[in-house]
């Protein structure tokens, strides 16, 4: 299970709501699901049942139409039931999560008597686990058709994101490995240079083969060289453009791709919302710092005017005093 934040649980679940994931056998291996281990509790008792389909609002089941959990919704439909799923974390150990459900459909399944399926509808918002299962599913999907040519260039930073340990690898045309060097990859390609004539490369089926360190899992991806150029000095020396095989790209390598994309968002988001508030502490400071020269500038103004008043006051009350002192007459001296 993928290390994830609330807020990304909560925005998963708001999204990805009510979009359903039919459990084809693909699917079931992508999401890790045990799909022998997922089963139905009602009135104190459990019975196995085959999930069909699920949303993070409801889920679909097939049930066998001589089961005893079949007699008990029949005969009282408003029934709470619980859906119990199990899914396999990164070490190969089973979780299992119950959500309680109310079964508001029963219909037989593709017109057989021997089974029926169950609609049931949440009563409650799922476990985070679940949320978090099938959100991640959904958004690798949607990405991968919206983003499938986005280019990641391979670099020291790019590589530890992806948990791929080294840009050389194998690339095999027509059955024969060759060493190449990869330049850039994306949901639906890559750019590989190689040893190699691009005339006798252009066309050819390949098979690419990648190494992610925290599955400690290898891919196969298929594809076909759509391009090749030599590369400039060296006409020994070939950089393919690989068109994957769109129905045949595993899903364990979509995940890692997708993990790259949304943490490459996520670091450009945090880097502009710091960016906004650094803007935003210095036009702060700034104000502060006009608004501090303006104080002093004020008080300055105010003590001098305070000061002119008061030396205007001295000089009148000196005048007022001298004016009220008694005249004095000058006496001539005798001659």
């Amino acid at each position: 299970m993928s290390v994830a934040t609330s807020h990304q649980i909560q925005k998963y679940y708001d999204f990805h709501r009510d979009k359903e994931i039919v459990f084809t056998k693909a699917n079931l291996k992508s999401l890790r699901v045990n799909p022998r281990q997922i089963y139905l509790k009602c009135a104190g008792g459990q019975w196995p049942c085959i999930i069909n389909s699920s949303s993070l609002q409801k889920a679909k089941v097939i049930i066998g139409t001589s089961s005893g959990v079949y007699s008990l919704i029949v005969n009282k439909k408003e029934q709470h039931i619980s859906i119990v799923y199990c899914f396999y974390d990164q070490n190969n150990e089973p979780v299992q999560f119950f959500v309680t459900s109310n079964v508001v459909d029963i219909q037989p399944y593709q017109g057989s008597k021997d089974l029926a399926l169950l609609t049931l509808e949440f009563t409650q918002r799922p476990p985070d686990d679940l949320i978090l299962k099938i959100g991640e599913f959904l958004e690798v999907n949607e990405n991968f058709k919206t983003r499938k040519e986005e280019r990641i260039g391979l670099n020291e930073n790019s590589m530890r994101l992806l948990c791929i340990p080294k840009e050389e690898s194998y690339i095999f045309i027509a059955g024969v490995p060759r060493k190449c060097i990869m330049k850039d990859i994306s949901f639906g390609g890559a750019r590989v240079m190689l040893v190699g004539v691009p005339k006798f490369l252009e066309g050819k089926t390949i098979d690419l083969r990648l190494y992610f360190t925290d599955t400690n899992e290898k891919v196969s991806l298929i594809g076909k060289i759509l391009k090749a150029d030599s590369l400039q000095g060296r006409k020994d020396i070939s950089v393919v453009h690989i068109q994957f095989n769109q129905d045949e790209i595993p899903m364990s390598y979509k995940f890692h791709i997708n993990s790259y994309i949304t943490s490459y968002q996520k670091q450009l988001i945090e880097k502009q919302l710091n960016n906004q508030a650094a803007a935003q502490r210095a036009e702060q400071a700034a104000a502060t710092k006009v608004a501090q020269q303006k104080q002093i500038a004020d008080e300055k103004e105010e003590l001098a005017a305070a000061q002119k008043a008061a030396m205007q006051a001295n000089i009148k009350a000196m005048g007022n005093a001298f004016a009220a002192q008694p005249s004095r007459q000058v006496q001539q001296a005798p001659t």
